[in-house]
């Protein structure tokens, strides 16, 4: 599709943004890019200065492999192209793309996920439960879930990916005949206007609690952000609420909501709850129906963003009976509490990687330890020094044997990391200190008897570890099944 670019620069002044130059005449625009080593001839090219990379660097390589334009927030001297000079360039080209691209969520049911913990199972759950309707797929922090439930490893990243990305995703599944997707939508991602392109048809917010704030500036800033999604509803749009967090029910809103929750009043709510080492079983109760379900996902979170998944597909018109059939077939979630081996003791992988995510994953697993608890886990480098002591203190609140290790120190001194979160361990723990992750994991493995369980938190689905700005191969799941002696080790 091709669009002239006064047209794009028309749709970019109606989102807000402010147009400083003169539109060049007689120039069409049929793709969008951000990365200059995508530009194809015909090509806008979007400029920003990024944390780590400064757009504006790349306008030349742009405009010599054939972009017809640039948004940029500065002029660059010598560039071989026109350039239009706008004040916000990500909420430019994410509203330059969606509009080029055709308003691709016009034709398919959108859903975007938000809060602190529990957006990927959620996304996950919300997915398969909308298969059951029509083909449909996940975008999140397991990258790209096709139709047929199978994770796409090579598109791993960021929790929400750029425009150019989620374009690209999106032309691809509408033509292999996707009807629905379900995004995860970071506080990063709404603050930096990665999903301006699209329009949503159902809006989640899951749970609420400190995290990013080194990014978002304050608790206000990180707010702000995730309430920035309600912005961009369709017009019919429903927002689907977590009743037992109050800050979202007190929040405005103009169009349609439902809400679940596992103790306030909602719409949707699970009833004769009844948890396991194996699972949980609950009655799904909306409209006075109600229906058996039961999850191989451990602990009581975990059934809260069933009820999140649930709501989405009841807010599209599926109805209860068709919820929990969807649901009773649910598959594990990779890295998500996910059991790597029962024997001689259970080791578990789990993403918990903030004090409240670990607080709610070990409040869930002490019960079902007949033995000792053994967790591995660390901090990532180069994010919220603040949480790191309050890691420790949520881990030595559950643990015996709190293992302190690396997770991804970035530029960061991982010994420096291990120290701020191991002060935080006191208490009922033991704390033992290793730097190595694969080390602590095999000491970890060594100490454990039957009877025990072994967690090892922070990683997850995550099949590397990121030391400088490398990523290293690192599969938790290889190292303890070689560490046991156990097929599939590596």
């Amino acid at each position: 599709m091709t669009v002239p670019i006064a047209t794009v620069l028309d749709a970019v002044e109606a989102a807000g943004v402010a147009v400083r130059t003169e539109v060049p005449s007689g120039v069409s625009v049929s793709g969008v890019r951000h990365d200059s080593r995508n530009v194809r001839p015909g090509d806008l090219f979007v400029a920003w200065a990024g944390a780590a990379h400064d757009g504006h660097e790349f306008v030349r390589a742009a405009g010599d492999a054939g972009a017809v334009a640039a948004l940029v927030e500065r002029e660059q001297e010598g560039a071989p192209l026109p350039q239009i000079v706008v004040d916000n360039a990500r909420l430019a080209g994410a509203v330059a793309s969606g509009l080029v691209a055709g308003d691709l969520s016009a034709e398919m049911t959108t859903v975007a996920i938000t809060g602190t913990n529990g957006k990927t199972t959620t996304a996950f759950l919300a997915r398969h439960v909308l298969s059951s309707r029509g083909p449909a797929a996940a975008v999140g922090t397991l990258g790209l879930v096709g139709a047929d439930g199978r994770r796409d490893p090579t598109t791993e990243g960021l929790t929400t990916p750029g425009f150019e990305q989620i374009t690209e995703w999106l032309l691809d599944l509408r033509a292999n005949g996707v009807e629905s997707v379900v995004f995860e939508a970071s506080s990063h991602a709404l603050a930096q206007f990665r999903l301006d392109a699209l329009r949503f048809d159902v809006m989640v917010f899951t749970n609420l609690t400190r995290d990013h704030l080194d990014y978002h500036g304050d608790w206000e800033g990180y707010l702000d952000a995730k309430r920035r999604l309600v912005q961009l509803s369709k017009p019919d749009g429903i927002v689907v609420l977590n009743a037992d967090v109050p800050t979202w029910i007190g929040m405005p809103l103009t169009g349609g909501r439902l809400t679940y929750g596992m103790d306030a009043p909602a719409d949707v709510k699970a009833e004769n709850l009844d948890l396991s080492v194996v699972g949980a079983s609950f009655t799904l109760t909306s409209g006075g129906v109600g229906a058996p379900v039961r999850i191989p996902l451990l602990g009581r979170f975990n059934v809260e963003n069933a009820l999140a998944a649930a709501s989405v597909a009841l807010a599209v018109g599926m109805d209860v009976d068709q919820v929990a059939a969807a649901l009773n077939a649910a598959p594990q979630i990779p890295g998500r509490l996910e059991r790597v081996t029962a024997q001689p003791f259970d080791v578990l992988i789990d993403f918990a990687h903030t004090a409240d995510a670990l607080d709610r994953v070990l409040q869930t697993l002490r019960p079902l330890v007949d033995g000792r608890l053994l967790v591995v886990f660390g901090a990532g480098g180069d994010r919220d020094r603040a949480k790191r002591p309050r890691m420790g203190e949520a881990v030595s609140r559950y643990a015996d044997v709190a293992i302190v290790t690396s997770d991804n120190p970035r530029t960061e001194d991982p010994a420096a990391i291990v120290a701020e979160v191991g002060a935080g361990v006191t208490g009922r723990a033991h704390r033992v200190d290793i730097v190595d992750r694969r080390e602590a994991i095999r000491w970890a493995l060594e100490q454990a008897r039957p009877g025990d369980m072994v967690l090892l938190a922070g990683k997850g689905h995550e099949s590397y570890q990121v030391v400088g700005r490398e990523k290293r191969p690192f599969d938790e799941r290889a190292i303890v099944l070689e560490a046991l002696g156990l097929e599939g080790g590596s």
